[in-house]
């Protein structure tokens, strides 16, 4: 063999492993070698919605979980939608969605929640709205002492770019999370095949807006620890939970510690006991085939993070029925609710004694 070809050769060699070990791990990523059977704690009742439920927020103390609900699929279709925000009474037998809101903002299209409470003040509901002019904002409610949430203002910064997820942490201060920082070039196919992501936290302090960090894999859920000590950061290209220790009196962040998960992680939810609940997509490809064609199902998935002994456990997967891409899952006492992106209903799962 020509000796000037052998140098040749060897660099051919090396590109073709480099792209075979690419490839193999964009399947990994995507799912493709990722078995999915059906597991529950126990028995998962349907409940019809007038939309999808998104993301949910519960009120631990009173048992009320409420919905970010919106006819996304029409939406995905080009239609012109507008949503609100329902509430279920976990406390009955058969809960029935009603109205959580005394009248909605106009254009609501809700995307995440957040809600907080502090003992003596009115409680706050912040939700993401991405109006059809393609503006985006935070809409802060206010609870009545009747028991409905009244708007009380709506917060727009040029530094929400592409907000997916936010977490309250006062009752005007807030952090959102911006999926990508570059929308007009955003590509999510692309970006879930090379694990690229360009996210950022913004911390708004209740007059102004920061970056607070970023260069993060798409971040689709955060949430605060109770006490506000801590915000908890979803990654899903990343497939990782990141825990940030939060500087109370400025919004600073330092990051503490990264969880591997092995999945993709979507809303997060914090119970009563400082437990975090975490949906994900366990298999990509199928989650962008659903969100592309809602005919197609993909699985759920729902894990616990406990934080006082660092365990990850999965409580909950399915292949796709009867809820297709659950996006959150929120705990109270022995049952948890479970919402998806595109289906119009909320799985209720009551967890066996």
């Amino acid at each position: 063999m020509n000796r000037t070809r052998r140098p040749l050769l060897a660099v051919l060699g090396i590109i073709v492993l480099a792209v075979l070990a690419l490839l193999i791990e964009v399947a990994r990523l995507g799912g493709v070698f990722r078995s999915v059977t059906n597991r529950s704690p126990g028995t998962c009742t349907p409940l019809a919605l007038g939309g999808s439920a998104e993301d949910i927020q519960l009120d631990q103390q009173r048992g009320l979980a409420y919905l970010s609900v919106l006819d996304r699929a029409s939406l995905a279709r080009g239609e012109p939608a507008e949503g609100s925000i329902m509430l279920l009474d976990l406390n009955l037998a058969e809960p029935v969605p009603r109205a959580a809101l005394t009248h909605d903002p106009t254009g609501f299209r809700p995307h995440g929640l957040s809600l907080f409470e502090r003992e003596g003040e009115a409680a706050r509901l912040f939700a993401i709205s991405h109006p059809a002019d393609g503006s985006h904002r935070v809409e802060l409610f206010e609870r009545e002492p009747y028991g409905a949430f009244v708007p009380r203002q709506s917060v727009s910064d040029p530094l929400f770019v592409h907000p997916n997820a936010i977490a309250a942490v006062g009752a005007n201060q807030f952090y959102v999370a911006n999926d990508t920082s570059h929308p007009e070039k955003s590509a999510p196919i692309v970006d879930a095949f090379l694990r690229r992501g360009d996210s950022t936290l913004v911390y708004f302090d209740g007059a102004k807006a920061r970056v607070v960090a970023s260069g993060l894999r798409f971040v689709a859920g955060i949430a605060a620890s109770p006490d506000g000590q801590w915000l908890y950061v979803g990654e899903a290209l990343g497939e990782q939970l990141r825990i940030y220790r939060r500087d109370v009196a400025t919004g600073a962040l330092t990051p503490e510690r990264v969880v591997a998960l092995g999945t993709a992680p979507d809303n997060l939810n914090v119970d009563a006991e400082g437990v975090i609940w975490i949906a994900a997509h366990p298999r990509l490809f199928a989650f962008l085939a659903h969100v592309k064609n809602p005919a197609e199902r993909a699985p759920t998935q729902v894990l616990r993070y406990d934080p006082r002994d660092g365990k990850v456990t999965q409580v909950y997967e399915s292949e796709g029925s009867p809820l297709s891409a659950g996006s959150v899952a929120a705990h109270w006492r022995d049952e948890f609710v479970i919402g998806g992106v595109l289906d119009h209903q909320v799985l209720i799962c009551k967890t066996q004694p």
